[in-house]
């Protein structure tokens, strides 16, 4: 089991990987899910912030909760898809592309679910308080959803040497 040059394919995806690991655990450990237009407070998913102080949520609803769940499990997984990714460049068989590229993908799912609770609740929630004027998404569901786009595509870019 040595070393071996990868495709640039590979390379790219696990470039983008990286980049979509650390846009993850920004995401997930900011509070900047979502912001009032009007004052400097954010949410994040485990916490509020003003401008001068951040504390705790006392108690979360389970949508918040089940959004924490995605993300850290797209968290994680993106963390097995990097290390498969890796390990295509010493093991030579296509099945290990395949492997790294699906691992890849399910974590883009498991992040794209929870931006679709998280997404669901924010727009629920503030269409029926009437309240959508005041409140706008901010930069981690922002690095979100980036993350997710980057998963998919080392996904992609992990299996394409098989193809070409």
């Amino acid at each position: 089991m040595g070393f071996k040059k990868p495709h640039i394919a590979v390379v790219l995806g696990l470039v983008a990987l990286f980049v979509a690991l650390i846009f993850q655990i920004i995401a997930v450990a900011a509070t900047g899910w979502y912001k009032q237009k009007y004052s400097e407070t954010t949410y994040g998913l485990w916490g509020i912030c003003t401008s001068a102080t951040c504390a705790d949520y006392t108690s979360v609803s389970d949508t918040i909760k089940a959004t924490r769940a995605f993300a850290l499990l797209g968290l994680i997984v993106i963390i097995f898809a990097l290390a498969a990714g890796i390990l295509i460049m010493f093991i030579d068989k296509k099945v290990m592309n395949i492997i790294a590229g699906g691992v890849a993908i399910a974590a883009g799912v498991f992040v794209l679910i929870g931006i679709g609770i998280f997404l669901g609740t924010y727009l629920h929630d503030t269409i029926i308080a009437n309240t959508l004027q005041y409140y706008q998404l901010s930069y981690c569901f922002a690095l979100t959803v980036v993350a997710f786009v980057l998963c998919i595509a080392s996904g992609i870019a992990f299996i394409l040497p098989n193809i070409l």
